[in-house]
Order: C-alpha cells, then sequence, then structure tokens
C-alpha cells in the first residue's frame, strides 16, 4: 500500500510486486550510457566488492503470462548468460535475476521505453532497479538470425552445439543477445576475439530464489549494522584463496543450485573428502595461493579495443606476463589433487593436466624471456616489460635494451654523485608518474640548497621528495628508450596475443574449476575448524543440535544448539517466547543453514538433513520506508503481500511478529488470517509470534507444530521472580501465566506501581479466557486425533532410514511417548 503524498488517501500499488528491496526507488532517467561510478546499493546489499561492466538487454512478450528474454554480458569477466523467463503478470522472477546480475546499463526495445506510454515491465524495472543506467536500441537490432550468428561466431568450437540446444525455442534470449552486442560496438566501441566468449544458457527453474529483502534481514551477504563487518553468512564462508572462488561462492550463495545429482551431491563428496585427506586439503590450499585474477586477465586478452599506442602495448605484455604466471602456478594444484578420488575433483584435475596448458606455456616462451614473471611494484613491471621479449628476435630492440640498461646505471651513479656532492642519505625511488626521484631526510639539507638545485620539491614530515634537472633529463631520455622497447616488441607480442586468443578456451574453463575448487576448500577450512557435517538430501528437514552459523563462531562453547523438525505433518511451527529468548535466532538459524547446505557445504549440526528448497522468504524487518511513503507497518504489509502472491509447496518462509505494527486487535486478525494462507501453501513456515493466543487457535490444525522457547522463574533478590533465559526450544506455547513482558519490565526498573497495575490486569484477561474454553470432549478428541497422525508420519519416517541398528531402539522410544502423552490428553 502507499499513500499518496499530501493527502491521507491509500491506494494499491502493486504488492504483488514492489518488495525486492529496501534501497531508494527514485525513478532513474533514460540516458545514453557512459563511464560512472555504480551505485552502491544494491552490490552493497549483495556484498558485491569488485565494479562490473554488466550490460542486460531485455525483450518482453506480452500476454497473460508474459515471457521475457534477458541476455547479461559481464564485459570484465568475458561472460555472456541468456535466460528466457516465463514469468507472472508482476515479473518477480525477472526482476529478481536483473537484482542479481547488478546490471551498469540495462537495454530495452523502443517500444517498451516510449516516453508517452512506458510498458509495465519497463516502468517495474525503472523503479526498482534505480542505480543502472536505461537505455534502448534500435528494433533491427533484436534480430534471431543474428544472435546465432553470434554465437556461432564468438562461442568456442566445442560448447556451439550443446548452446544450440540449449536455446531451441528460445527466440526471445537469442533477440536480446543479439541486441546487447550490438550495443556494446556501438556503444563502446569493443568487440570479441572468435571463438573465445563464455556463453552459457540458465534456465530459472534449477536455482533457489531468494528474494532481495530476505537476503539483508537474514545478513546472507553483508551485515546489518556494518558493511565492512564480516558477521554475516559471506564473510563466515568466505575462505576463498582467489578471486575467482569468491566470485564463485558469491554467485552460488545468492541463487543456491536445486539439482542434487548435478551439483549439490558431487560438492558434497568433494568436500568430504577434502577434510578426511589433510595432506591434499593444505596442499590444494597452498597451490590456491599462487594465482592472479587469471579470469579477468584472460577476458582483456580477447576484447578487442580499437586502441593503439605504447599504453596498449604494454597493457598485452603485462597480460601475457600474468597468463604466463598463471600457467605456471597450475602444476601445483595438478600435483596437489593427485590423490583425488571424487568425481569432481577428479574431474578439475583432469581440465588441469598438464597436456593442456604446458603447449600454451611453451608458445609463450618463445617469445618471452622463461625467468620473467609478473611483478607488482611499478620499477620491476618496468623492468620486466622492457625484457620480457626473447633476445635474437630483434636487432634493433636489442640495442635498444641496451640503452636502457646503461641509462639506468647512470641514474644510480647520479644518485651517488648527489650523496657525495651535499653530503646526504638521499634514497632512489620510483613510480609511474614522476619516474625516478630522490627521497631526502630534512634534517640532512640546508632550505638555501634546497631553493637552488633541487625541483619539484614535495615536502614531507620527516624528509622531502625532490628532483634535479639532471634526473629528469635523465628520465625523459629513459622514457623515451622504454617506449621504444615497447614497441618494438609490438610485432612479437601481437602475433603471440593471436595464438593466445584462440587457446583461451580451456584457459577459461581451467579458471572456473580453479574457482570450484577454492570455494570447496573454502568450505573444508570452515568445516575442519568448527566441526560441520555433511547432510542428507530428503523430504524432511530434520536438525539435531543445529547451531545459528554465524553466532556459532562468534559465542563458540556458549551457544545453545537446537533441533528442527518440519515434515508434511508439521510444516507450520507457531514459535512463542519470552522477550530475549532466542525467537528470532531460532527460525533464521534454519533459513541459513538451508542456503548452506544447498551450495554444498556442510553444516553445524550433530545430524541434518533437508529437503530441496526452490524459494526462501523473510519477513522480518521493523524499518519504514521514507522513500516510498510507507511506515513499518505498510512495508510489513508489501512484504507478506509478496511472498503470499510467490509462496509454494517447494518454499521456506521465515516471519518474525507479525503483525505488531498496528493496533493488538488488528494485529492478531491479521496474523491470524495469513497464517492461514500460508498454512494452506504446504510450504515450510517458521512463524515467530507474541501472540499466543494465535498458537492456542491453530493447536489443533492438521500440519502446526508449536514450540516455544524455554525459561525458567526463580525468587531474586526481596522475593522478586527473576526470569533466566535457556535457548533451548520445545514443544507446546509458552506458558503466559508468569506474565514474562512484565518480569522483563520489573528487570530493567519499571517502578513498582506501574507493575502492580499490569500483574492486575494481566490476571483479569487470563481468568476471562480460561471461562471461555470449550468442551473437555471436543479438546480431546482433536488431539487424540493429531496424537494418531503424528504417530502414523514418525513410523513411515522410520521405515525410510538408512541405519537399521538403531529403528529398534527408536520405535520403542516412540511407543513409550506415544503412551506418556495419551495419558495427559485422557487427564486434561
Amino acid at each position: 500500500m502507499t499513500q499518496l503524498p499530501g493527502s491521507g488517501t491509500w491506494t494499491a500499488a502493486r504488492a504483488d510486486c514492489t518488495p525486492y528491496r529496501t534501497a531508494s526507488t527514485t525513478t532513474s532517467r533514460l540516458t545514453t550510457p557512459s563511464r560512472r561510478s555504480r551505485s552502491e546499493a544494491t552490490p552493497s546489499i549483495l556484498g558485491q566488492s569488485d565494479s562490473h561492466d554488466v550490460v542486460c538487454a531485455v525483450s518482453e512478450a506480452r500476454g497473460v503470462t508474459p515471457t521475457v528474454g534477458i541476455a547479461t554480458v559481464d564485459l570484465s569477466l568475458g561472460e555472456v548468460t541468456l535466460s528466457q523467463i516465463c514469468d507472472n503478470q508482476s515479473y518477480v522472477r525477472t526482476i529478481h535475476k536483473l537484482q542479481l546480475a547488478c546490471p551498469s546499463r540495462i537495454v530495452f526495445m523502443p517500444s517498451a521505453c516510449s516516453p508517452n506510454e512506458p510498458s509495465t515491465f519497463f516502468s517495474l524495472v525503472q523503479r526498482l532497479i534505480p542505480e543502472a543506467e536505461m537505455s534502448s536500441h534500435d528494433r533491427s537490432a533484436w534480430s534471431e538470425s543474428a544472435g546465432i550468428e553470434y554465437i556461432e561466431h564468438l562461442a568456442p568450437e566445442g560448447d556451439i552445439g550443446s548452446i544450440k540446444v540449449a536455446i531451441q525455442g528460445k527466440y526471445y534470449a537469442i533477440c536480446c543477445f543479439s541486441a546487447a552486442m550490438k550495443y556494446i560496438d556501438r556503444q563502446f566501441n569493443l568487440s570479441f576475439s572468435p571463438q573465445s566468449l563464455r556463453i552459457r544458457y540458465q534456465p530459472s527453474e534449477d536455482t533457489m530464489m531468494i528474494d532481495i529483502s530476505a537476503m539483508q534481514s537474514l545478513e546472507v551477504m553483508r551485515n546489518l549494522k556494518s558493511a565492512k563487518s564480516k558477521e554475516c553468512l559471506f564473510g563466515l564462508l568466505n575462505h576463498t584463496l582467489t578471486p575467482m572462488g569468491s566470485r564463485v561462492l558469491r554467485n552460488n550463495m545468492l541463487q543456491p543450485p536445486t539439482d542434487f545429482d548435478g551439483f549439490i551431491k558431487t560438492r558434497y563428496d568433494a568436500l568430504e573428502e577434502m577434510v578426511t585427506n589433510e595432506e591434499m586439503f593444505h596442499e590444494i590450499r597452498k597451490a590456491l595461493k599462487l594465482f592472479h585474477d587469471a579470469e579477468k586477465t584472460l577476458t582483456k586478452l580477447v576484447i578487442i579495443r580499437n586502441v593503439t599506442g605504447v599504453s596498449a602495448v604494454e597493457e598485452q605484455l603485462n597480460h601475457i606476463l600474468m597468463i604466463k604466471s598463471f600457467l605456471e602456478s597450475v602444476p601445483d594444484l595438478y600435483r596437489a589433487l593427485h590423490p583425488a578420488k571424487s568425481d569432481l575433483l577428479v574431474k578439475i584435475r583432469n581440465l588441469c593436466q598438464p597436456e593442456t596448458t604446458v603447449p600454451i606455456l611453451l608458445n609463450i616462451k618463445r617469445v618471452i624471456e622463461p625467468d620473467v614473471t609478473y611483478m607488482k611494484s611499478p620499477l620491476d613491471l618496468r623492468n620486466q616489460r622492457a625484457f620480457a621479449v626473447k633476445s635474437g628476435i630483434s636487432g634493433m630492440l636489442d640495442v635498444a635494451r641496451q640503452t636502457y640498461r646503461e641509462l639506468t646505471e647512470a641514474i644510480h651513479a647520479y644518485s651517488d654523485v648527489i650523496n657525495e656532492q651535499y653530503r646526504v642519505a638521499a634514497t632512489l625511488k620510483f613510480d609511474n608518474r614522476r619516474l625516478y626521484w630522490f627521497r631526502i631526510p630534512t634534517v640532512d639539507l640546508d632550505k638555501d640548497i634546497i631553493r637552488q638545485d633541487f625541483i619539484n620539491v614535495i615536502p614531507k614530515k620527516n624528509h622531502m621528495e625532490c628532483q634535479t634537472l639532471n634526473l629528469v633529463k635523465l628520465n625523459q631520455r629513459l622514457l623515451d628508450t622504454s617506449n621504444e622497447i615497447v614497441v618494438r616488441s609490438d610485432a612479437a607480442v601481437r602475433d603471440l596475443v593471436k595464438e593466445l586468443r584462440r587457446q583461451v578456451s580451456p584457459l577459461f574453463r581451467i579458471c572456473e574449476s580453479i574457482a570450484l575448487v577454492d570455494m570447496i576448500s573454502s568450505f573444508g577450512q570452515i568445516t575442519t575448524t568448527r566441526d560441520y557435517v555433511r547432510p542428507n538430501m530428503e523430504d524432511t528437514l530434520a536438525l539435531k543440535s543445529a547451531r545459528h552459523p554465524i553466532l556459532d563462531k562468534k559465542m563458540a562453547s556458549e551457544y545453545t544448539p537446537n533441533d528442527y523438525y518440519s515434515a508434511e505433518q508439521h510444516r507450520f511451527h507457531c514459535v512463542t517466547g519470552c522477550n530475549m529468548s532466542g525467537k528470532s535466532t531460532y527460525i533464521r538459524s534454519v533459513a541459513l543453514l538451508q542456503i548452506m547446505a544447498q551450495i554444498g557445504c556442510f553444516v553445524p549440526a550433530e545430524f541434518a538433513s533437508f529437503p530441496i528448497i526452490h524459494n526462501i522468504f523473510a519477513r522480518i524487518s521493523t524499518q519504514d520506508n521514507i522513500e516510498a511513503n510507507l511506515s513499518s507497518f505498510g512495508v510489513e504489509m508489501r512484504e507478506m503481500a509478496f511472498i503470499l502472491k510467490n509462496i509454494d509447496n517447494k518454499s521456506l518462509a521465515v516471519i518474525d511478529e507479525l503483525g505488531r505494527g498496528t493496533s493488538t486487535r488488528d494485529g492478531m486478525a491479521i496474523a491470524m488470517a495469513i497464517s492461514e494462507a500460508l498454512l494452506n501453501t504446504r510450504a515450510s513456515i517458521w512463524f515467530a509470534t507474541h501472540f499466543v493466543e494465535l498458537a492456542r487457535v491453530f493447536a489443533d490444525r492438521i500440519g502446526v507444530l508449536n514450540l516455544h522457547l524455554l525459561s525458567s522463574t526463580s525468587v531474586g533478590e526481596g522475593g522478586l521472580p527473576q526470569l533466566t533465559m535457556l535457548y533451548k526450544a520445545d514443544a507446546g506455547t509458552v506458558d503466559d501465566e508468569n506474565h514474562y513482558g512484565i518480569a522483563l519490565a520489573r528487570a530493567i526498573g519499571m517502578p513498582q506501581s506501574f507493575i502492580n497495575c499490569a500483574e492486575t490486569v494481566a490476571n483479569d484477561l487470563r481468568k476471562r479466557r480460561e471461562s471461555n474454553r470449550q468442551s473437555s470432549d471436543a479438546y480431546k478428541e482433536i488431539h487424540r486425533r493429531r496424537l494418531a497422525l503424528n504417530l502414523y508420519e514418525a513410523i513411515n519416517q522410520a521405515k525410510k532410514s538408512s541405519n537399521k541398528e538403531t529403528i529398534s531402539g527408536y520405535l520403542k522410544r516412540l511407543r513409550e511417548q506415544y503412551m506418556v502423552r495419551l495419558q495427559e490428553i485422557e487427564e486434561m
């Protein structure tokens, strides 16, 4: 719901499609794209640290169930993702996929973004992704035949067949790819070398959807209080050693896979082998430390820019040196993976085998000196570029190098002359802007001498940075010689770059393999240090002694573990408890553990079993939204409308304190109505509330399990009751006869007169409630039926158990519990 500015009238504002984010919804302009700094809003929420140039082209087929094509081109990573989504009228999945891509530019067809009558989809994207620049491209650019030609020309030869099979019938996705490539060519004057672009089709059905507000409130990618804090799920799991591994981890956490056999199981097997083979694990971690961000380097190599000159040749030389360093590091990882037996690690090892890397490395060493490596300091990098190309390839190049060597020696000799002449301890330094300069302690120099003989003086606290006229002249001669070396190296470098572009496809596959093994080794690091267990993937969610992953690390042994159970007969969990008893932590834990399990990580528990979940929703935050003119209750209702519109039986929802933003009566009524609707979806619901009456009303419903967080009451100082939180979940509703809210108010120092009055009112309300209880016979019959259904489900679950040794003891305990509970019902 949205309030019109300047009026008291409320109007519906597409409540089913607006709660994707809590960032500003300022309308962005339709502009011609230009290079600019990206907005921090969405990337910070999603944990993206490095900037990307991402161009998305989108096109929709209007109808009752709109089909939307998306082509995402990441210019920083040389990667294209094609998708075609059968969405609903609110474009939920399309908006979600665009938000996860964090595009810098979104390209539409001209008809979609007409100033007079923009489409609904364009208006939604403009409002919900304000940090992206909106643009349009000519209708002629959206061509299926042109899109297929781009795929045949740019995709690696071995991938073209599988890509064509995947995109068969995906007309809109192919047209979007054509438009995106033509837009990049026109706006940036960029093209890609043939058979060098990674292109994949990504269906929307094979990944879990976690809406943006759930990511934010669950602290999946970023801590709510501090963006720099590592106290979030990504910060906990990110022990990767390469930028490539960090990106893969981020992408998996934003969209966890739902294919157990294809992705999750193979990752479990690889992770289990790593944590059981300690020597192999340490060797893998050691080998991963040697890698640069080769993925970005390869992308820059295959992008063809219409730029020439010294800087362009220097850049290509840097890229070649980085690729050489990368290829020299791959054999260490190959040797580290030698003992591997799991399918995934064996596949990664085969991709890194010497037969793939050695020919490319030898090809580089035919032109580049074998002992030249990529260096980070400006002076070392300049020297390495100067002597990178082998001697003997060009006579003029060798002469220029000799001149460069002599000039370098002359500059160092001149530094000794300065020290002798002025009796100072000058240190020779280098940077790319000033080239060589002196650092001289200020105590060694007279101010008059400084004014007479030194130029470009920059005073510092204990020293000064300066040059002399002779040094500037030597620098200029050195720069001219260095440029001549680079230009004369151009012919050899240009031919080598052409060769590398033809061999780039297997190198990209090696990068992807390294990133994946880095992510799994990151899981291994946290698994071995925190004592995690391998989950099972079954139809039932069952966790024994599970721990909140973030608080478990922070609190260590002080954290109290809890059990979780969710199945067809217990799918709606109504959690009650005292203030500060741990209700929110309890329900958030299950969502975070589900994400960990589906990305292939072990979880903090003694035993864990999870179903495959396709959607995670969360309604937790109590913040208002000033930009959208919504109060905290307005935000709450908008987000609940979104959840109710999109939740299904393969979803998990975490809802905390629904209805607290309005009056008690209305809040209770809304909470009950929404609970009824959620119960009918057959989703796994974890619902924390202070409305104890709600828990009691739903206690007799099939599928509802009432839980409460335990607390104990004792007599404190002065004979007053003292409340102690145990942070342990148990069946049933909280006993509100102890008036835990009043006890908390007393503990923080409220006057006794107010406390006495509150207790009188609370006791009166309790007596009225007890007098309205339903008849004893009907009450007992409902509980008998429910007990029998629970027993039936428990026996069915026992049948599926693979552990036959413990099944007999389990059935005996089950019978005893059944008899005890039946006796309790009869005594009501």
